[in-house]
């Protein structure tokens, strides 16, 4: 009784002086709405016994009649929701809100852009944004026209009239050219079923990882490493693993590194290879690069997160966003016929050149429409590491900004009556004109934007031209049928089926 006594008065004074130390936080909490609060559990219910396509669903129907900004409590983690552009603006730029929430540790990718705490993203970005330079992207052109042709032959298989899943083609594909292009490493000359396996184990690992942060009874690490997903996840960890050392051995073989006394020598010589004179390196290079400096923070371990990271993210996003577009596509006829006499007026044959991609207007219309309605990420958060005005609130260091794109993308205060139809006419110049800014960020917005936002534009137009030019496309998917699952990277509740037919 003693002992019960004492470990209930210890846990009352720990829980007075926890909300005494979180005055502050408490107080500009309340200046903003929240239905969903109570006691202790906050607003975890919602969540109990619902799976990732539940929750979509339900978040969705609950967001559209609630107000905005809001308050919601995981437990005892304050989270604010933002869906007005102006607001989003006000977030996404601020210098005190590029820090991430604990939650993206969950991804075991805290040392690569991705996840990696603020100062450290910070210098790792600045050091990296060269990669990805307008003179890196023009030179990464003709290998990713020669994989797209490539690929466009290999679907001369398929072109039956039968129907067949693309994303697990594309996914391959999606694999090579990032590898390619980035990575200096061609995998194609990898077993199918090797480039297979990492694509769909990756996507379910961190499927897994996301519904790790809505359950937040598996928060604590020492509880979630006694469940059965903490050991699914180790498992397809290590699978995982292996393209990133597979890289970095093929570019051991292919590049052996220099001794340091020797790289030294070779940047005083060549002012050009100094930081403050970079050279258009690709990524890998940069890598290499900026991790022989100690000061920078890269260890073996996030050498191979930041592959990881590029990997993964210029893999699957990519290879979603084409999957989606080509079964658009395919439900809307009229406007793969105007995509494809655009192509054909730009470059009816043989590569497409830099410069004409520009001039893709419908198609890229056509892109953000279908990004638009099948987003590639769901949401985005921040921590504040100050606090942040956002208009007329003030949102409180310690609380966790959750950024929902699936519903600005589709709120008819920003996009009409009809923001669930599909029509890319929503990305004319003037009507985009007459839209905020931050109406439309599928790649995020502000200082912690994707790296390889423009990379993903070229490398997308490139496929489609090659694909479309030489096929006409078809599904008996309609959009209306078609159900959003929270993870990563969204994912749709039917597989990419869709017919070919070659174009005489």
């Amino acid at each position: 009784m003693i002992v019960l006594v004492f470990v209930g008065v210890f846990a009352l004074v720990y829980y007075l002086n926890f909300r005494r130390s979180r005055k502050r936080l408490y107080a500009l909490a309340e200046r903003i709405p929240g239905p969903f609060d109570y006691p202790l559990i906050g607003s975890i219910w919602l969540t109990i016994g619902k799976s990732p396509l539940e929750m979509v669903t339900h978040l969705m129907e609950l967001m559209h009649h609630l107000p905005s900004p809001m308050r919601a409590w995981l437990g005892p983690f304050l989270l604010i929701v933002i869906d007005r552009p102006e607001m989003v603006q006000d977030i996404l730029s601020s210098p005190d809100c590029v820090q991430k929430p604990f939650m993206y540790d969950f991804f075991r990718l805290s040392k690569g852009l991705f996840g990696a705490p603020a100062t450290l993203w910070k210098r790792h970005r600045k050091l990296l944004n060269t990669s990805f330079s307008p003179a890196v992207l023009k030179s990464f052109v003709p290998t990713l026209n020669a994989k797209a042709a490539q690929f466009s032959q290999e679907l001369e298989g398929q072109a039956s009239g039968e129907c067949f899943d693309v994303h697990t083609l594309l996914a391959r594909y999606t694999l090579v050219t990032i590898s390619s292009t980035t990575f200096g490493a061609d995998l194609s000359v990898e077993k199918r079923e090797v480039l297979e396996e990492y694509s769909s184990n990756a996507i379910q690992m961190f499927t897994n990882c996301f519904e790790r942060i809505y359950k937040a009874w598996l928060h604590p690490e020492p509880i979630y490493r006694l469940t059965a997903a903490f050991r699914e996840e180790e498992m397809r960890l290590k699978i995982f693993k292996r393209m990133s050392k597979k890289i970095m051995a093929m570019r051991q073989a292919l590049v052996p590194r220099k001794p340091k006394d020797e790289q030294q020598q070779q940047q005083d010589s060549d002012p050009e290879d100094n930081q403050e004179f970079p050279k258009a390196k690709i990524f890998i290079e940069r890598l290499e690069e900026i991790a022989q400096d100690p000061a920078n923070g890269i260890d073996e371990d996030g050498f191979q997160q930041h592959i990881d990271t590029m990997l993964f993210g210029g893999n699957d996003t990519s290879a979603q966003a084409l999957a989606n577009t080509l079964l658009t596509l395919g439900m809307y006829p009229d406007w793969q016929e105007r995509v494809y006499q655009e192509i054909m007026d730009v470059a009816p044959s043989g590569p497409i050149s830099y410069d004409d991609l520009s001039k893709l207007t419908c198609m890229e219309m056509f892109l953000k429409e279908t990004i638009r309605l099948l987003p590639i990420t769901g949401l985005v958060a921040r921590a504040p590491v100050k606090e942040v005005q956002a208009q007329h609130i003030t949102v409180p260091s310690g609380a966790i900004v959750l950024i929902p794109l699936l519903k600005m993308h589709r709120d008819k205060a920003i996009w009409g009556p009809d923001a669930e139809q599909f029509n890319p006419d929503n990305f004319l110049p003037e009507r985009c004109a007459e839209r905020h800014p931050y109406a439309f960020i599928p790649f995020s917005q502000g200082p912690r934007n994707c790296i390889g936002m423009k990379y993903g534009w070229i490398s997308m137009k490139v496929l489609l031209c090659h694909v479309v030019r030489r096929y006409r496309i078809a599904t008996d998917i309609k959009l209306r049928d078609i159900k959003l699952s929270l993870s990563l990277v969204m994912k749709l509740n039917t597989k990419h089926l869709i017919r070919l037919e070659r174009r005489l």
